[in-house]
């Protein structure tokens, strides 16, 4: 048994929610209304843009790929993923860390969190789940070949269908499971944890979508995922750039 298969096994229960969330069947059997399908990948965009596993690059053991698979992951981030496509309906702003609604924000913060403060192998761990979605989604896709999706929906399916996410998972398995293999009971029971809490949060996020509803504390109304810069507040002040932050 391998230490992922090891964490799979801690985190089962949770794993299953995630892989026949409401959402992502729905997805599948071609049932996702267009907002739940958009606002999903509305909420992405902030943790595209931020480009938060850089950090983690020094803490990549020779010998595993994932620095060069991750500057790579980064390039896509910037011009080739399909959430890309829905700028023309949020705007800039929609990239920025404040258009992230409190479920999205609290995952980008545990990634966040995780790659300071954790070694690779706890990286690895919190991590998994995004990059697994070559299995959850891409798999699926080839398995069950779903017919007559709307273009984007069958669109954003497909791109992980790409080699190049396999690889990036393998990477990721790679790591966790060194790591597991070299690190004290405590050490392994910590990267478990980490595992679940990255499968919990990214239900979250599919939860906040299907409810279409994600609310920060003390906001008047709905608010929509798809709205632009809100009032009394310029471009400028809410994308972070590097250019901004030398200013």
């Amino acid at each position: 048994m391998t230490f992922l298969d090891e964490c799979m096994e801690f985190a089962s229960d949770a794993w299953s929610a995630f892989e026949h969330h409401p959402w992502i069947d729905a997805l599948f059997d071609n049932q996702l209304d267009e907002d739940r399908f958009e606002y999903w990948l509305a909420q992405d965009l902030p943790y595209l843009g931020q480009h938060i596993t850089e950090v983690a690059y020094p803490k990549v053991p020779p010998g595993n790929p994932l620095v060069e698979l991750e500057q790579e992951y980064s390039r896509r981030s910037d011009d080739g993923r399909v959430e890309l496509k829905l700028l023309e309906k949020v705007g800039p702003f929609g990239s920025s860390r404040w258009a992230a609604r409190p479920r999205r924000d609290a995952f980008l913060n545990f990634w966040v969190r995780t790659i300071h403060e954790g070694s690779f192998g706890d990286i690895c761990a919190a991590l998994y789940v995004c990059y697994s979605f070559d299995k959850t989604f891409g798999e699926r896709y080839e398995k069950e070949k779903p017919t007559d999706l709307p273009g984007l929906q069958n669109e954003w399916l497909q791109q992980w269908v790409d080699p190049f996410y396999v690889k990036l998972r393998l990477a990721t398995e790679q790591g966790l499971n060194e790591a597991g293999a070299h690190s004290t009971p405590y050490q392994q029971d910590t990267m478990k944890w980490l595992f679940l809490r990255g499968i919990q949060y990214q239900i979250g996020t599919f939860d906040a979508a299907w409810e279409l509803s994600d609310p920060w504390p003390g906001e008047s109304g709905p608010q929509s995922v798809m709205s632009n810069v809100p009032d009394g507040l310029s471009n400028s002040c809410l994308l972070y750039t590097s250019d901004a932050a030398d200013e």
